[in-house]
């Protein structure tokens, strides 16, 4: 199933029922951005946990928590992810003192482990969406960017949070 265009911004669900080990929903979760899928590679998803995580109402960061910051989303996109890349690794900068910052994170922990990261800020009516790749524990580059509208990434947040209530929460 997907949710979203992914000639912009999309998510691909599949569940595979010789994966499925209850409680485990275990499926295949993509990510499209302008129409390239991430991750590149055919990878496991625990359903039950990556779309908790992501559509956590409570939770700092996700879908549910977008941040409004124009100021952000103004910036072009070299400057903005390298931006939200300080805020959410410090490290890379030589502060180990810095709070880590996740409220900018859309992660999914398969894409994680495949070495990608999604952020998100919203300037108002507008959505950008970046991802990043880490090639090494040094290296951490941007690989693709989208706008939407906040009217896109809304219905794609709840078609998602629905699919979850009714097909991996129940």
């Amino acid at each position: 199933m997907i949710f979203g265009n992914p000639d912009r911004f999309a998510f691909l669900i599949e569940k595979v029922p010789e994966w499925i080990s209850e409680p485990f929903i275990n499926s295949l979760m993509y990510v499209f951005v302008n129409g390239e899928i991430f991750p590149k590679e055919l990878r496991v998803t625990t359903l039950s946990d990556d779309l908790m995580n992501l559509l956590d109402r409570e939770a700092p960061y996700g879908m549910f928590c977008l941040v409004n910051d124009e100021k952000l989303y103004a910036l072009p996109d070299d400057e903005l992810f390298a931006e939200l890349r300080r805020l959410r690794c410090p490290w890379l900068f030589d502060d180990d003192d810095a709070e880590y910052d996740y409220r900018f994170d859309l992660d999914l922990d398969e894409l994680q482990f495949a070495g990608y990261h999604v952020f998100a800020v919203s300037g108002g009516e507008r959505v950008r969406v970046l991802i990043g790749y880490w090639n090494d524990p040094d290296s951490f580059e941007l690989v693709n960017s989208v706008e939407i509208t906040l009217e896109e990434f809304t219905k794609i947040r709840d078609e998602l949070s629905e699919y979850y209530e009714k097909e991996i929460r129940r």
